[in-house]
């Protein structure tokens, strides 16, 4: 007290008695002082005077008589260091701040996260100035060399390209518009969905399946690099919509995503999982994997339920499908979705069920099996809102859906072996009549010449139909099939329009020099079918192959046959009409020609004959393709199974110049075995006299 504030009594005594404390200093006085009166300490400002003295991590506040060292963040002070310098902390032990799939690495005054390998940064956050991650599982596609084997090209290329976009999507900020590689997958897929179809069902499925996968985990991955919330739509081809919300901005109603023929609905807490901060929900609707899923085995109540209930569980048949709506793919940004905590409802619009056996409609999904798949109804229902057109299911999971006709598929093996044995005379009896076309020199002739080309191509059609049809389990097979098919037959309507021309210009200009030659022939007949079918396919490939290896059905394609063909009966049917005409008045002439107005009149008969017997099969084809009934199946399959008998009696056995040919190549055969045998000399000459007998009968009768 004696010495003031901020001092202190010196003993022992010396010249001076009082200094300043430790952390105070007299400017007047640096040596001290003696009276209280003369105290001027003031505190020293150590900061000032060392701005170093915390040392590089720390940060000096001064205070009366001292100072006191502040550590930046990520440093504290050394409990063992009177300087009170500041260390750095290690913040990653002793446990990892950073989240459980990366690693953490410390440095002076702080520390950073790091996706592991295998993972990659969707979010970043700061939290009480640190810096919070998350990382997801890297989910890209990488192509092993068990997938590049000669019989997995297909998949091979498809899961290369996929998973160089998919790297590519983990700098997509580097990009001006990320979404350049959602459209380069859309278009990578579809094209991979059309290579597909050339595959076997095996094949197909395996493919298919390994694809959806790929695809899924590549949208998940392109979506949370994003590191935003966003909604996407892409709507040409295979469809496309996916939105992210933050918790922040999620909604009480459901998310609601829509395509041009599907509808998803669920709600954002089922899309969500513990840690997760961002949610991801989306939908892909595939364009044509309804063909490419065929085939495959289907698990579920109702399907074991087609064909047991009268009549038809005393018929003999099995159970069959149709995929009739396109197949979407409902996912979420993780892959743990066998049960959900709210159902999702995914809503199809498709064409109205064909009216076959025992149909029901089932709500399914694809489930993938020892790394193929197959089409289960599994925690689907089909609700009772659906109509004839739109379905709706409800499904306790999230993976591939669709809508499935199944049928009872009646299996008629008279009808099989009517066409087999009706198909085997007819190629016999048309292999005779082009032999007798080429062979027989009494008939030669233009018209024998059309008659010939269209038992060509009639014989080549019903040989295909044979060998080939009935047999989809290869695809690109049974296009090819459909297509050389649908060119035959209408080459064969082709040179029977040829036959109608001809017979037009044979008796309407009689007197006139009337031809075709042989290059119009040749065009129409064979020509203007290639025309057609190249424009069929052009239009439509995908209508070529169907379950018996004909023409699809589907968006009217199976006209481009009956369009055809139709339009060449009615423009038969007229010139006959006129050609009848024509004939009645050259009848009622004064000097008619009646030899040739007789071999006119025959041919007549015979053409009509013939468009009756080509094109009244065609007719009945009609209605048993439009009513899809058993009478109309049998008289359509009679009639075209024995047009080949039709047309050898018509243009062969019912001609007497043929029969003539005939019967003398038959005795020329018998008299060529006796020839060098006496006993048989009076025999021939026996047989000679009766067919010189036989031969005057026939003329006198004008067969």
């Amino acid at each position: 007290d004696g010495c003031g504030s901020h001092a202190r009594f010196v003993d022992p005594p010396g010249n001076y008695s009082c200094e300043c404390l430790t952390g105070f200093e007299s400017k007047k006085w640096p040596s001290g002082f003696n009276n209280k009166s003369d105290n001027d300490c003031t505190d020293i400002d150590e900061c000032q005077q060392n701005a170093s003295i915390c040392g590089p991590n720390g940060h000096c506040i001064n205070i009366k008589g001292d100072y006191h060292c502040k550590c930046k963040p990520g440093f504290v002070k050394s409990q063992k260091n009177d300087r009170k310098i500041c260390r750095d902390i290690n913040e990653c032990i002793p446990e990892n701040p950073c989240d459980k799939n990366a690693n953490c690495t410390n440095f002076p005054g702080g520390y950073t996260c790091e996706c592991r390998k295998g993972y990659f940064q969707y979010q970043k956050d700061i939290l009480d100035g640190k810096e919070i991650i998350k990382c997801k599982e890297d989910s890209c596609p990488v192509t092993s060399e068990d997938n590049c084997s000669n019989t997995q090209t297909s998949l091979c290329n498809f899961e290369k390209h996929l998973g160089d976009l998919c790297q590519s999507s983990l700098s997509a900020k580097k990009l001006k518009d990320p979404n350049v590689l959602l459209m380069a997958l859309l278009t990578l897929l579809d094209e991979a969905i059309k290579e597909l179809e050339a595959e076997s069902p095996v094949q197909r499925h395996r493919i298919a399946t390994k694809m959806m996968e790929s695809v899924e985990g590549f949208l998940r991955v392109w979506a949370f690099s994003q590191r935003r919330a966003f909604r996407t739509e892409h709507n040409k081809g295979t469809e496309l919509t996916m939105e992210i919300r933050t918790p922040r901005n999620w909604s009480q109603s459901p998310a609601q995503l829509s395509h041009s023929q599907t509808q998803m609905k669920l709600n954002w807490e089922a899309a969500s999982k513990e840690g997760e901060g961002l949610s991801l929900i989306g939908l892909i609707t595939y364009r044509g994997f309804e063909s490419i899923l065929t085939e495959a085995d289907v698990e579920g109540e109702v399907w074991e339920q087609v064909g047991k209930s009268p009549p038809w569980a005393q018929v003999a048949g099995k159970p069959t499908y149709k995929v009739l709506s396109r197949v979407a793919a409902a996912f979420v940004g993780h892959s743990e979705t066998s049960s959900l905590s709210a159902p999702v409802t995914v809503t199809f619009s498709h064409q109205n069920a064909d009216s076959k056996p025992d149909v029901k409609v089932i709500c399914a999904f694809w489930q993938p099996v020892n790394g193929s798949g197959r089409w289960s109804e599994r925690g689907c229902t089909r609700l009772n809102t659906s109509t004839a057109t739109t379905t709706h299911c409800q499904c306790d999971h999230l993976t591939s859906f669709a809508v499935l006709m199944a049928f009872y598929d009646v299996e008629d093996w008279n009808l099989t072996i009517i066409t087999k044995i009706g198909l085997v005379v007819s190629l016999v009896c048309l292999f005779l009549s082009i032999l007798t076309f080429l062979f027989c020199r009494a008939i030669r002739g233009i018209r024998t010449t059309l008659h010939l080309h269209l038992c060509l191509a009639l014989f080549v059609a019903h040989v295909i139909f044979l060998l080939g049809a009935g047999n989809p389990s290869n695809k690109m097979v049974c296009a090819v099939v459909a297509g050389m098919l649908h060119y035959f037959f209408l080459s064969v309507f082709c040179w029977m329009l040829l036959e109608g021309v001809e017979l037009y210009l044979m008796v309407v200009q009689v007197f006139k020099t009337h031809s075709l030659k042989h290059w119009h022939l040749y065009f129409v007949g064979y020509g203007l079918p290639a025309i057609l079918v190249g424009l069929s396919a052009a239009i439509n490939s995908k209508g070529y192959g169907n379950k018996h290896c004909w023409l699809s059905r589907e968006n009217e394609f199976l006209w481009s046959f009956l369009g055809p063909v139709s339009l060449i009966i009615m423009v038969n049917a007229v010139v006959f009409v006129v050609t009848v005409w024509k004939l009645s008045q050259k009848f009622t002439d004064i000097n008619p020609d009646m030899t040739k107005l007789k071999k006119q009149r025959v041919l007549t008969i015979t053409a009509i004959a013939q468009l009756c017997i080509l094109g009244t099969t065609w007719i009945f084809g009609m209605f048993q393709i439009s009513n899809n009934t058993l009478v109309m199946s049998y008289i359509f399959t009679i009639l075209n199974s024995l047009q080949g008998l039709f047309i050898f009696l018509l243009h062969c056995l019912l001609k007497k110049q043929v029969r003539d040919d005939y019967y003398r190549w038959f005795c020329q055969s018998r008299c060529s075995k006796g020839q060098g045998s006496d006993k048989y000399s009076d025999f021939s000459s026996t047989s000679a006299s009766n067919t010189l007998r036989a031969q005057k009968s026939f003329r006198e009768s004008g067969m």
